[in-house]
């Protein structure tokens, strides 16, 4: 945490500028390691040269050596002098390939990318106050963003949520009916369908690009005929009597989340309620100042508030909460909606709380 305004000197500040910068590269050179079998070649091997590894992967020796050099001065590989040799820990080996650490860089590897590429028309929106829409990022940067879904919230964690509804959850055992606000290209509410087969689920999202891709996917997947997907804004839900709205990481996309969650609740069946999952974050900035609140704090200036603000950019409409609002003022914008009960579900996510609304 960083409350204080200590003395720095400008050494220590250029050398935190050249750590930030090693570690930005070092995100580009994980995902590197991904695309040319860098890693996959190296897990359970134990210790190799750079040559011996070259010759496994068919990549040129110097560009290894490189890699090599760079992972081992990164942590991710051990290195032994003696016989110039590198290996993957088994730990290591356990984060990024059996977990979800290489799945998550690449995700975030195609969103960089993209956000590089548009980097110059955003700054210009940026500093002129209008925000800037999920519509103008392009499919590199929405397909990357589904990745990152999939890591976030798997379905298994969807399902451990959706278990905790009590009554609602009897309801949507045998039927029932789902409204997901926000869906994007659908990836949790497919998983919402899938744990309730006997379910009717509607995703609703504006972006009609990412409407397009989920409908394909349901297709695909054989769910067409029970779970839709429309264009549509979370100020204006289709449908009446649902047994459960769910927002899936996407009330703090919004430019008016009061208003939508009491579109929500208007939308809900007298016993349905609303699940509401968000990045999980303390009450208090200065508890907020880590490393993961550094993260989620750039996503939400970098991506998630400029959707918000482009909705609402000189209206004089209510603020955006930010990635890191915290329960207190999610609890708080719940009340504002006309929530009276709301319950936080005890779901292990390491990147999220989950709470359950009911009028």
């Amino acid at each position: 945490m960083n409350t204080a305004t200590e003395e720095r000197t400008p050494d220590t500040v250029v050398g935190q500028l050249v750590d930030e910068l090693a570690g930005s590269l070092g995100v580009l050179l994980v995902a590197l390691g991904t695309r040319a079998g860098l890693w996959k070649e190296l897990a359970g091997a134990g210790p190799m040269t750079a040559a011996e590894l070259a010759g496994r992967t068919g990549v040129a020796e110097p560009l290894v050596r490189e890699w090599c050099r760079a992972q081992a001065a990164g942590g991710y590989l051990t290195y032994q002098p003696k016989d110039g040799t590198f290996m993957l820990p088994d730990g290591v080996a356990g984060a990024l390939l059996r977990g979800p650490g290489l799945a998550m860089v690449d995700a975030c590897t195609d969103m960089f990318r993209s956000m590089g590429a548009g980097f110059d028309e955003f700054a210009a929106a940026f500093a002129a106050g209008r925000g800037f829409g999920w519509h103008r990022h392009d499919a590199l940067f929405w397909h990357g963003s589904d990745a990152l879904t999939r890591v976030a919230l798997p379905p298994e964690l969807i399902g451990a949520a959706l278990d905790q509804l009590g009554s609602v959850t009897a309801t949507l055992v045998t039927g029932g009916s789902v409204l997901d606000v926000g869906a994007g290209y659908g990836t949790p509410t497919l998983a919402v369908a899938e744990h309730f087969p006997a379910a009717r689920v509607l995703g609703v999202d504006y972006h009609e690009a990412s409407v397009a891709h989920a409908r394909a996917t349901a297709a695909d997947a054989g769910m067409a005929d029970r779970v839709r997907f429309e264009v549509g804004t979370a100020t204006d839900l289709p449908g009446a009597d649902y047994t459960l709205v769910t927002f899936f990481d996407s009330l703090h996309d919004l430019g008016d989340p009061v208003g939508a969650l009491v579109q929500a609740r208007a939308a809900l069946a007298p016993d349905g309620a609303v699940m509401l999952v968000e990045p999980l974050a303390a009450d208090r900035v200065e508890d907020n100042l880590t490393p993961s609140g550094r993260m989620f704090y750039a996503v939400s200036t970098l991506i998630c508030t400029p959707n918000a603000v482009s909705q609402t950019a000189g209206t004089g409409g209510p603020a955006p909460l930010g990635t890191q609002a915290g329960e207190a003022l999610l609890r708080e914008t719940a009340a504002a909606a006309g929530f009276t009960r709301v319950r936080r579900l005890p779901v292990e996510a390491p990147l999220n709380l989950v709470l359950e609304l009911r009028p």
